[in-house]
Protein backbone atom coordinates (compact mmCIF):
# COMPACT_ATOMS: atom_id res chain seq x y z
CA UNK A 1 0.00 0.00 0.00
CA UNK A 2 1.37 3.69 -0.73
CA UNK A 3 0.52 7.04 0.34
CA UNK A 4 -0.14 9.92 -1.31
CA UNK A 5 2.93 12.40 -0.83
CA UNK A 6 0.40 15.14 -1.74
CA UNK A 7 -3.06 14.27 -0.48
CA UNK A 8 -6.32 16.14 -1.68
CA UNK A 9 -6.95 19.03 0.09
CA UNK A 10 -10.30 18.02 0.56
CA UNK A 11 -9.67 15.23 2.72
CA UNK A 12 -9.14 16.41 6.19
CA UNK A 13 -7.80 12.90 7.77
CA UNK A 14 -4.63 12.33 6.23
CA UNK A 15 -1.75 9.98 7.03
CA UNK A 16 0.40 11.28 8.69
CA UNK A 17 4.45 10.13 8.27
CA UNK A 18 5.41 11.22 11.40
CA UNK A 19 2.79 11.77 14.69
CA UNK A 20 3.22 15.14 16.04
CA UNK A 21 3.61 14.40 19.29
CA UNK A 22 6.11 11.43 20.21
CA UNK A 23 4.50 8.40 21.62
CA UNK A 24 4.29 7.13 25.09
CA UNK A 25 6.69 5.06 25.56
CA UNK A 26 9.55 6.89 23.52
CA UNK A 27 11.76 8.50 25.57
CA UNK A 28 12.81 12.49 25.82
CA UNK A 29 16.21 12.18 24.14
CA UNK A 30 16.56 15.96 25.19
CA UNK A 31 16.03 15.27 28.88
CA UNK A 32 17.89 11.76 28.88
CA UNK A 33 21.11 13.93 27.60
CA UNK A 34 20.57 16.49 30.03
CA UNK A 35 20.67 13.77 32.75
CA UNK A 36 23.28 11.75 31.67
CA UNK A 37 25.87 15.06 31.57
CA UNK A 38 24.55 16.04 34.74
CA UNK A 39 23.55 13.34 36.44
CA UNK A 40 20.22 12.28 38.82
CA UNK A 41 19.82 11.47 41.90
CA UNK A 42 20.50 8.03 41.07
CA UNK A 43 23.17 8.47 38.19
CA UNK A 44 26.22 9.64 39.00
CA UNK A 45 27.20 12.79 36.53
CA UNK A 46 28.80 11.86 33.64
CA UNK A 47 30.07 15.13 31.77
CA UNK A 48 33.06 17.26 32.67
CA UNK A 49 33.67 21.09 32.47
CA UNK A 50 35.21 23.01 29.36
CA UNK A 51 35.53 26.80 28.13
CA UNK A 52 34.07 27.10 24.75
CA UNK A 53 36.03 30.21 23.11
CA UNK A 54 33.76 31.54 20.52
CA UNK A 55 35.18 34.01 18.49
CA UNK A 56 33.89 37.07 17.04
CA UNK A 57 34.83 37.20 13.53
CA UNK A 58 33.33 40.79 13.08
CA UNK A 59 36.66 42.26 14.93
CA UNK A 60 40.35 41.90 14.72
CA UNK A 61 42.65 42.46 17.87
CA UNK A 62 44.39 45.25 17.83
CA UNK A 63 47.64 42.98 17.61
CA UNK A 64 46.70 42.02 14.07
CA UNK A 65 49.87 42.61 12.05
CA UNK A 66 47.86 43.16 8.47
CA UNK A 67 49.64 46.03 6.70
CA UNK A 68 52.50 47.20 8.63
CA UNK A 69 54.33 43.36 8.25
CA UNK A 70 55.37 41.18 5.83
CA UNK A 71 52.62 38.45 7.45
CA UNK A 72 49.47 38.80 7.60
CA UNK A 73 49.18 37.44 10.98
CA UNK A 74 48.26 38.28 14.72
CA UNK A 75 50.96 38.97 17.73
CA UNK A 76 51.49 35.20 19.66
CA UNK A 77 52.16 36.84 22.68
CA UNK A 78 49.31 39.14 22.90
CA UNK A 79 47.44 39.06 26.13
CA UNK A 80 44.06 40.37 24.86
CA UNK A 81 43.36 37.84 22.46
CA UNK A 82 46.51 35.55 23.27
CA UNK A 83 47.18 34.85 19.86
CA UNK A 84 44.07 34.09 17.98
CA UNK A 85 43.71 37.26 16.10
CA UNK A 86 40.41 38.18 16.66
CA UNK A 87 38.51 39.23 20.01
CA UNK A 88 36.33 36.43 21.75
CA UNK A 89 34.45 35.23 24.85
CA UNK A 90 34.72 32.50 26.53
CA UNK A 91 31.87 30.27 27.92
CA UNK A 92 31.59 27.27 30.50
CA UNK A 93 29.74 24.84 29.53
CA UNK A 94 28.94 20.94 30.76
CA UNK A 95 29.76 18.24 28.05
CA UNK A 96 30.68 14.99 27.72
CA UNK A 97 33.55 13.76 25.64
CA UNK A 98 34.66 10.48 23.49
CA UNK A 99 38.15 9.69 21.19
CA UNK A 100 36.85 8.31 17.97
CA UNK A 101 40.46 7.16 17.11
CA UNK A 102 43.20 5.19 18.27
CA UNK A 103 45.84 6.64 20.47
CA UNK A 104 49.49 7.56 18.62
CA UNK A 105 51.88 4.90 17.13
CA UNK A 106 48.36 2.77 15.56
CA UNK A 107 48.31 2.10 11.67
CA UNK A 108 46.50 4.50 9.74
CA UNK A 109 46.35 7.51 11.55
CA UNK A 110 49.87 9.41 11.76
CA UNK A 111 51.49 11.69 9.01
CA UNK A 112 55.38 12.10 8.42
CA UNK A 113 56.20 15.82 8.32
CA UNK A 114 59.80 17.02 7.90
CA UNK A 115 60.71 16.83 11.43
CA UNK A 116 58.28 14.54 13.33
CA UNK A 117 55.77 11.99 12.37
CA UNK A 118 52.24 13.46 13.64
CA UNK A 119 49.39 12.03 15.06
CA UNK A 120 46.36 13.53 14.46
CA UNK A 121 43.42 12.54 17.44
CA UNK A 122 40.12 12.75 16.46
CA UNK A 123 37.40 14.00 19.44
CA UNK A 124 33.94 14.11 19.53
CA UNK A 125 32.16 16.62 21.70
CA UNK A 126 28.49 16.40 22.77
CA UNK A 127 26.31 20.27 24.01
CA UNK A 128 23.54 20.89 25.09
CA UNK A 129 20.74 21.75 22.41
CA UNK A 130 20.79 25.29 23.47
CA UNK A 131 24.96 25.61 22.83
CA UNK A 132 24.99 26.27 19.26
CA UNK A 133 28.74 25.90 19.08
CA UNK A 134 30.32 26.81 14.79
CA UNK A 135 33.42 25.77 13.40
CA UNK A 136 34.94 28.94 14.25
CA UNK A 137 34.98 28.23 17.87
CA UNK A 138 37.64 26.64 20.08
CA UNK A 139 37.23 24.05 22.94
CA UNK A 140 39.59 24.48 26.12
CA UNK A 141 39.50 21.43 28.43
CA UNK A 142 40.12 22.30 31.89
CA UNK A 143 40.64 21.03 35.47
CA UNK A 144 37.63 19.29 37.30
CA UNK A 145 37.73 18.62 41.10
CA UNK A 146 36.67 15.27 42.54
CA UNK A 147 32.74 16.63 42.62
CA UNK A 148 32.58 17.76 39.15
CA UNK A 149 33.16 21.09 39.24
CA UNK A 150 35.74 22.88 37.45
CA UNK A 151 38.58 24.40 39.84
CA UNK A 152 39.03 27.60 40.26
CA UNK A 153 40.31 29.77 38.73
CA UNK A 154 40.60 27.52 35.46
CA UNK A 155 43.51 25.65 34.66
CA UNK A 156 43.57 25.64 31.22
CA UNK A 157 45.06 22.14 28.90
CA UNK A 158 44.80 21.21 25.51
CA UNK A 159 42.56 23.48 22.86
CA UNK A 160 41.02 21.76 20.42
CA UNK A 161 39.40 23.44 17.28
CA UNK A 162 36.08 22.38 15.88
CA UNK A 163 35.99 21.46 12.16
CA UNK A 164 32.60 20.24 12.35
CA UNK A 165 29.40 21.26 13.60
CA UNK A 166 26.05 19.71 13.69
CA UNK A 167 22.63 19.28 15.66
CA UNK A 168 21.20 16.29 16.16
CA UNK A 169 17.56 16.51 15.69
CA UNK A 170 14.40 14.27 16.47
CA UNK A 171 10.48 14.75 16.07
CA UNK A 172 9.41 17.80 14.49
CA UNK A 173 13.09 19.20 13.82
CA UNK A 174 13.58 19.71 17.66
CA UNK A 175 17.62 19.77 18.14
CA UNK A 176 17.99 16.83 21.30
CA UNK A 177 21.68 18.35 21.29
CA UNK A 178 24.83 18.95 19.46
CA UNK A 179 27.69 16.93 18.08
CA UNK A 180 31.35 18.62 17.41
CA UNK A 181 34.41 17.43 15.96
CA UNK A 182 37.65 18.39 16.94
CA UNK A 183 41.12 17.48 16.12
CA UNK A 184 44.16 18.45 18.21
CA UNK A 185 47.67 17.85 16.26
CA UNK A 186 50.31 15.84 18.70
CA UNK A 187 53.83 15.78 17.57
CA UNK A 188 55.85 13.01 19.01
CA UNK A 189 59.18 13.84 18.89
CA UNK A 190 58.61 17.55 20.35
CA UNK A 191 55.92 19.60 22.04
CA UNK A 192 51.94 19.44 21.38
CA UNK A 193 50.69 21.94 19.05
CA UNK A 194 48.04 23.78 19.92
Amino acid sequence: MSMSLWPKKTQRKDIKLYPSKGYDHEIDLRQQFIDLIEGTEDAPQRGHWILLRRMDTRQRCSCWKGDSSKYDEPDAECTICEGEGWLYAEELHNVRRRVVTPATGMGGMEAQTEFAIMGVSYVVYYFKFYVRPTEKDSIIEVDNDTEGKPERPFVRRNVYNITFSEPFRDQNGRIEYWRCAVKKEELRYGGTRD
